[in-house]
């Protein structure tokens, strides 16, 4: 069980000793307005999280289970952190019971980056008849929380469907790396997984010619912005986004912002200053790309507006980009929980999309 007396004690320690002994907020850059109180905090907490059920940190030591030892029931951990905490943060405390469930489906786990002890998933076709494209995705959150797993169903579909792998890839979140300096070390994450992939593919099996990369939500904009810093370097043959976040200033598309976008939108200005969100911002940080982007976009997502996504496409193609967004009806930004004809609408445009781009044949 968790001591959570220690917790705290320990959690204020760790904020504690990340200040100077004499803190005076101030309006600067650097601080990000003057909260970096407010920050140490957070990551404070978030560091004496306790390690049974959090990801290390890169200088933490993590003690793999003993051969020998029993495993954990985890159809019986899923059940009751899947009804006593929110989807995304159950999915993030249970990433090692849903990596074994990964390999149960024929997948296999790398890790990308050691320091980090950051996995990918990889799940490639069954028969081809050369080397396979790879779709590489990156899973939502809100940068706090979240898993790989939130692909699985669709890795499956895509593969099986489309004859093309499916990687999908841990990145540094709020929950599982505090002292990380999130999302902006997320976006260097996406890059690594990619040329992990790339450095690699020969020994996978893949197409290091045909790699595109996706992702939904916060997800999005990681791939977004890492495809718009390094994407020539990368070799991508295109840029796929669900629902992405492509405004870091949360001004374009919205008319109301939501409790959660508007508590979302001051942390994290509270953390960083407003010059450093604008460079991280994909829809500020447009250039000319040598491949196509697709944007499929839920017509009720109340988190991100569609008006944002459709923000971010005139940009590209006043860069000469071919960029194109697929509204979908009905769909809110829960875009992968979408009805059946839906989803199968999504695999099919999906699916037109990677061969004009030449990643499936």
């Amino acid at each position: 069980s968790v001591d959570m007396g220690s917790w705290a004690i320990g959690a204020w320690e760790e904020a504690r000793g990340s200040l100077p002994e004499q803190q005076v907020p101030s309006q600067t850059p650097e601080n990000g307005g003057g909260l970096r109180s407010l920050r140490a905090l957070t990551q404070g907490l978030l560091a004496q999280w306790p390690l049974a059920i959090r990801r290390p940190t890169a200088n933490e030591d993590f003690a793999a289970p003993r051969p020998d030892e029993p495993d954990l029931a985890p159809s019986f951990a899923q059940t009751w952190l899947n009804r006593l905490l929110p989807r995304a943060i159950a999915s993030t405390l249970l990433q090692r019971q849903d990596e074994q469930r990964f390999l149960q489906l024929g997948g296999e786990v790398h890790t990308y980056a050691e320091a980090e002890n950051l996995h990918l998933q990889l799940l490639r076709p069954k028969e081809t008849a050369s080397k396979p494209g790879c779709v590489v995705l990156l899973h939502g959150g809100s940068w706090i929380s979240g898993s790989p797993s939130q692909f699985y169903d669709h890795a499956q579909a895509v593969s099986k469907e489309l004859g093309v792998a499916v990687a999908t890839c841990q990145y540094r979140l709020m929950l599982t790396h505090p002292r990380a300096d999130v999302p902006f070390d997320a976006v260097e994450d996406a890059e690594r997984c990619v040329s992990y992939l790339s450095d690699k593919a020969d020994e996978l099996g893949l197409d290091r010619n045909r790699f595109v990369l996706g992702g939904l939500s916060a997800g999005g904009h990681l791939a977004a912005m890492a495809a718009l810093e390094r994407g020539r370097e990368l070799g991508l043959a295109g840029l796929v986004l669900l629902n992405p976040v492509l405004d870091l200033d949360f001004h374009a598309g919205w008319r109301r912002q939501t409790p959660a976008i508007w508590l979302g939108s001051h942390l994290l200005r509270a953390f960083y200053s407003e010059e450093a969100l604008h460079q991280k911002s994909p829809l500020h940080q447009v250039r000319s790309l040598p491949f196509p982007t697709l944007i499929l976009h839920g017509e009720e997502d109340q988190l991100i507006p569609l008006a944002q996504s459709k923000a971010f496409m005139e940009e590209m193609q006043r860069s000469n980009n071919d960029c194109k967004v697929v509204p979908f009806p009905q769909v809110d930004h829960d875009f992968l929980l979408a009805p059946p004809e839906l989803a199968q609408r999504h695999l099919c445009t999906l699916g037109n999309f990677l061969r004009t781009a030449g990643v499936v044949h």
